[in-house]
């Protein structure tokens, strides 16, 4: 057997020291192996690299929205969508629709108000799907205004006895159609109890001079004043029709059913007039005429921030005349979508950006108060603000059925009072 011969490549598990130094050799470390071992099946998908973190200003976020409380019983405002099912059974349609509003939320977003209200069946169509939501959400605030703010002269005319009134209220809606007439006449049957209820009373509690309370008389309770450029007349006699008319009833109904049917509100509590001008070129005489000498409700419902998009200065205009005109005490309610975060990049751009943005609040403040956050109140303001909140959330109960498909509604909600 010969010698084992031990090679270079080999190494002794312990170094030897040499004869001729003492420095003891280390162990040669293995190289690295080119790929770290790990899953390389067909099942392995490489992670994506990190992207960098860009440099500037990142899109702020949304402020969070409170909730709106739920002043109006669910079933009432079930009660309320079926009325408007029954009085535009194209609703039923959904699919055909989906086009129609398409073309509608273009014009709309594209800030073409003439062409989205152009004609008659993209109006109705209009009232289907985003005045249904609205008049819920504006009939919620009306609500809770009403119960908030009683000491309020107007609020005390409206909840009084139907008996002791002499002269209609006034509200005068800029801008106003389908939804302003849905809100107010939740709000009157929300405040007032219905006809079937009041029948129920005894003949004998009234008095010897006083009519039944269930009879209408020829004075309504409200006069809705519909101020618009657009030619609402048509669908504003078809939903009439359906909210004074009593829903159907299927020929099983029990009798109590059929005792206890009634119309949404009674032909005197509500009447409507629809005014078709430009508001924008109102003078201060027509407003005078429009607005009365009692006090009155005037409101901005989802429509003010159209009229800023169209001319800034004549809005201004508008809402100065209104100041000079409207009678002490009048109550100012402005309802709006809120404002978005900008998407704006650094530096000039920012002030800029900032620069150009649409503050309601704000620009509220100082055409209707003089008033500026960074000089201060100058003067006597001619409104009085009740209510601020810019950023609300309206949801939707569960359990409300409608065959077009409704969303939440985000908004922004200002009350202002004449000094």
């Amino acid at each position: 057997m010969s010698k084992y011969v031990r090679q270079d490549k080999s190494q002794r598990k312990h170094p030897v020291a040499s004869s001729a130094s003492s420095l003891i050799k280390a162990p040669v470390v293995p190289t690295a192996p080119k790929e770290r071992p790990g899953w390389k099946g067909p099942g392995f998908i490489k992670k994506a690299p990190k992207q960098a973190r860009q440099s500037g200003r990142s899109k702020p976020a949304a402020p969070s929205s409170a909730i709106q409380e739920q002043y109006l019983p669910i079933a009432l405002q079930q009660l309320l969508l079926n009325t408007l099912r029954t009085s535009f059974p194209v609703c039923e349609e959904y699919e055909t629709l989906k086009p129609m509003l398409e073309e509608i939320r273009v014009a709309l977003s594209n800030g073409d108000s003439d062409r989205a209200f152009s004609r008659s069946d993209w109006m109705e169509a209009y009232s289907l799907r985003w005045g249904s939501i609205r008049a819920l959400c504006c009939a919620t605030v009306l609500a809770e205004m009403f119960e908030d703010f009683q000491e309020e002269i107007w609020v005390q005319n409206l909840l009084q006895d139907r008996r002791t009134i002499k002269s209609p209220l006034r509200a005068i809606c800029f801008g106003g159609g389908p939804i302003e007439v849905m809100a107010f006449a939740a709000v009157l049957r929300h405040t007032r109890p219905p006809l079937t209820d009041l029948q129920n009373l005894s003949i004998t509690q009234l008095q010897p001079d006083q009519p039944p309370i269930g009879s209408s008389s020829d004075t309504p309770i409200l006069e809705l004043h519909l101020v618009n450029k657009a030619n609402w007349a048509q669908l504003l006699s078809c939903l009439e029709t359906g909210l004074l008319t009593p829903p159907m009833l299927s020929k099983y109904a029990s009798q109590s059913a059929k005792l206890n049917n009634a119309a949404f509100i009674s032909p005197g509590d509500l009447s409507t007039s629809l005014l078709q001008i430009d508001i924008l070129g109102a003078s201060q005489n027509d407003l005078a005429a429009i607005t009365g000498s009692a006090p009155a409700l005037i409101t901005f419902l989802f429509t003010l921030a159209d009229l800023h998009a169209i001319s800034t200065a004549k809005t201004a205009a508008l809402l100065l005349k209104l100041t000079l005109v409207a009678p002490k005490n009048s109550l100012l309610l402005v309802i709006d979508s809120p404002e978005q975060p900008p998407d704006v990049a650094t530096g000039a751009e920012v002030a800029e950006s900032e620069k150009r943005r649409y503050h309601m609040g704000k620009w509220l403040d100082l055409v209707l108060m003089d008033k500026l956050v960074s000089v201060g109140v100058t003067g006597k303001p001619a409104w009085n603000e009740l209510i601020r909140d810019e950023n609300r959330l309206f949801r939707l109960e569960d359990g409300l059925k409608f065959p077009i498909g409704l969303d939440h509604v985000k908004f922004q909600v200002h009350l202002f009072k004449k000094q």
